[in-house]
This record gives C-alpha cells, structure tokens and sequence, in this order.
C-alpha cells in the first residue's frame, strides 16, 4: 500500500518537537551531514519499508525520521519513498511482493518477528535488496542480496540508566523515598537477547551513580499493543517502583507515568510531550546511518554487507534532549562525560568487574559453567563485547539485581480496597 509520507512527516515533525523550549541542547538528535553525498544518479531507484506500526507510533515515526535524514543525505524524493505500515506476519509476504511490484530496488523490514518471510522474499526476488532490522539469518543464508542490520542501542540505555539513577538518588536525598524503596520498573515488550542486553545495560547505567537500585521486569508478551504495555506498567507501579522504563513500541507506558507521577525513561522518540512532568529522556537510534549507507551501496552497485551494527562510535544511538525542568542538577556534566567515553571507546558497558550472575563473576561462569561458555569468545579486556562484531545480541542472561515480575499486583491491590471497604463498613 502506498503512503502518504507527507501525513507521517507531519507526526514526526511534532514529535521532534518534543522539548524544544528547553534551554539546553547538550543531547540534540543526530541531523545527519545536510551536504549530499550520492555519488550516482538517485533518480531512478526506489526504496521500500515495511514498518509494524502506524504513522503516529513511536517506533515508525522514528524510521521515518531516519528516511527523511537519509534523504537530504542521497538526494531521493518523497515519491521514490513507498512505505507500508501497520505490517503483520498474516500480509508481510503480500505487502514485501507489492512493494517489488512498485519497483523498489531495495526493501527495509523492521520486525525481525517476519524475518523468514523476508528471507523467502529475497530468494524470489534476487534483484531487490532485502534488509532486516534485528535480524540473524541473513550470514547463515548465503544470499547476497539478503541483511541484517541493528544498532547498539543498549549503549544508549546505559547513558539513560545513568540519568536514571543520578534521580534516584535525588529521591533519596529528599527523602522522598527510603533505599528500600529504590526500584526501578522495566516494561519490555518480549523476553528477547536484546531487550535482556539493553535491561542489563540500563541497570549498570543506574549503577554508576546509585548502589543501592534494584530492576523489576515485566514482559508484555505482545508488540505495539497500547492496552497490553499499559497494564504491564500499572503492575508495576502496584508492586511498589519509584522510576520506570521501557522497550516498548507505544506511549501508554509514559501516560501511566504520567498519570502516577513516576519518573520515565522512554525509547525511540522523546516523549515529553506525552509525560511533560516525568519524562527525563529516551534512547534513540538514527537508522539514517544505516538507510545512507545501504541506499549508496545500491546507488553505486556495490555489495551491502551481510550484516552492519553501530553504536556511540558512528553517531547511531544517542539520548534524546534532557527534560531540563525535571532532571536532577548535574546530570547533563554526567551523561555528556558517559557519553563522550562511549563514543572514544573508553567506557565499558559491561565491565565484567562491575556484575554477578548469581553470585558468581561472568568471567568465571564463562570458564566453568556449559551454560555460559557462549560468552568466553566475547570477553575482552574485562568486557563483553556485545554486538561488536554481529548486529545480533547475545547477552540473554540477567545480571543479579534485576528481577522478572510476573505476580498479579494489580488484582491483589483491589483486594486489599475491597478488605478495607469491608472492615470500614
């Protein structure tokens, strides 16, 4: 189905938006070289996305942002631009087939969930390049014209986990909550390597600043579904969580932050318009680094790689802009410090000194538990080296410190209202 794209560039537009008045802007969103760089006539070619969500979610209105970066980048024109939304396992196949139809030398899918179907559709289609967002099959399938690509965004993560935990700590000061009380919630929207990598990260981030924190997780168990991340986070608010965050592919998670005055960290876009009082940033990928790259290689006709991942290092994830009315003193100084350290390759994220796993080192699990022995390869320096090498992640364990929810709070709380309405009357 062909787009609009003018209707969605209109959604991005205000939700880039989102935190412009403030004063600082020491965490702008990437913008991309304004200067083009296509080094071969844009005219003709035309590429296709297919996007899970709708124009006004969060996830695709960040690939939309990408899409218009990588456009000032190589000169293509919103009409060589065919985007399907709203994309499911049920009509992927059909929907990658008409964006063929429609001409596009080069397709885009966000969901890895449809991976296989975008496999089958590149053997059919040898002449149109096939990218996968997320990814794992495409090195395995030896086609050429078929791959994988993600970012680091867990890099990202941790910088927020930081921001996080410098709140934290500013609650503690005030007294506002006791150390006991020090828990953050994290609402994923499945139980993926990813999301328990980027969870990991997050935690750690929290850590640099605030010892004392611990991570409640709940799974959603869906992606993209508004009614499902917003009962997953009421659950933990039940259970007792001064903060959140999420990896989550809508805004309800902020809207029930908002509605309970809980500090917020969001992914994708910066979601203070929807949380203006409790969002303090989001992690964010430009995926224009990725679209400019992969759109000149076919401009040039040259061979994308099979697989492509970036981070801090190439500029590919970033911290939304802070919400400087809400952040803690200081935190700005100490997320650009984190930052620039990440992006000169002098931060360890996963410093193998900074963690257990059940009580033990991963250094040591790695060496004498069959269960672990998949991360000695990627232990260097006192570091897992995650997604360093491979757009894949493989850090599918928790650290000690973060704990999956998965009891009822929310029904056991209406107990407890409907015990004490009892006892009163």
């Amino acid at each position: 189905m062909r787009k609009h794209i003018a209707v969605i560039i209109a959604l991005v537009m205000a939700f880039s938006l989102c935190g412009c008045g403030s004063s600082k802007s020491l965490f702008p969103e990437n913008t991309g070289n304004k200067q083009q760089t296509k080094t071969a006539d844009s005219g003709s070619i035309k590429v296709g996305y297919l996007l899970s969500s709708d124009g006004d979610a969060p996830d695709t209105v960040a690939r939309v942002q990408g899409i218009r970066k990588m456009q000032e980048e190589t000169g293509i024109a919103d009409d060589q631009i065919i985007i399907a939304e709203s994309v499911k396992k049920a009509d992927c196949e059909k929907k990658a087939a008409e964006l063929v139809e429609k001409g596009c030398d080069i397709i885009f899918a966000e969901n890895p969930n449809l991976e296989s179907i975008l496999e089958e559709a590149a053997k059919k289609y040898p002449d149109v390049q096939f990218c996968q967002e997320g990814g794992k099959l495409a090195k395995k399938s030896g086609l050429s014209n078929f791959h994988n690509y993600d970012t680091r965004i867990y890099e990202a993560y941790h910088v927020a986990g930081l921001v996080a935990g410098v709140k934290l700590n500013h609650l503690l000061d005030k007294g506002d909550i006791s150390a006991s009380e020090c828990v953050i919630g994290f609402v994923a929207y499945d139980k993926t390597a990813k999301t328990t990598s980027c969870i990991n990260a997050f935690y750690l981030g929290v850590e640099r600043v605030c010892s004392q924190s611990s991570i409640l997780v709940r799974y959603v168990g869906k992606r993209g579904v508004y009614d499902a991340d917003g009962r997953a986070a009421r659950q933990l608010i039940a259970a007792g969580v001064k903060m959140m965050a999420q990896y989550t592919y809508t805004t309800a998670v902020a809207t029930v932050c908002a509605e309970n005055d809980t500090p917020f960290i969001g992914n994708d876009v910066n979601l203070i318009s929807t949380a203006p009082k409790d969002a303090l940033t989001s992690v964010t990928s430009d995926w224009s680094k990725y679209y400019t790259y992969a759109v000149n290689k076919v401009l040039n006709g040259k061979e994308i790689a099979a697989d492509w991942t970036a981070g801090y290092a190439e500029d590919a994830v970033v911290i939304s802009q802070l919400n400087d009315e809400h952040v803690t003193d200081g935190t700005a100084a100490k997320a650009a410090e984190l930052e620039k350290n990440l992006r000169a390759g002098n931060a360890k994220v996963f410093n193998t000194e900074k963690f257990t796993i059940d009580g033990s080192s991963l250094d040591t699990l790695a060496t004498s538990n069959t269960n672990f022995k998949k991360y000695k390869k990627y232990i260097k320096n006192g570091n897992l080296q995650e997604s360093m090498t491979q757009s894949k992640s493989i850090f599918d364990t928790f650290i000690d410190g973060i704990t999956e929810s998965t009891q009822d709070y929310l029904a056991e709380q209406s107990a407890d209202s409907a015990e004490s309405t009892t006892q009163s009357n």
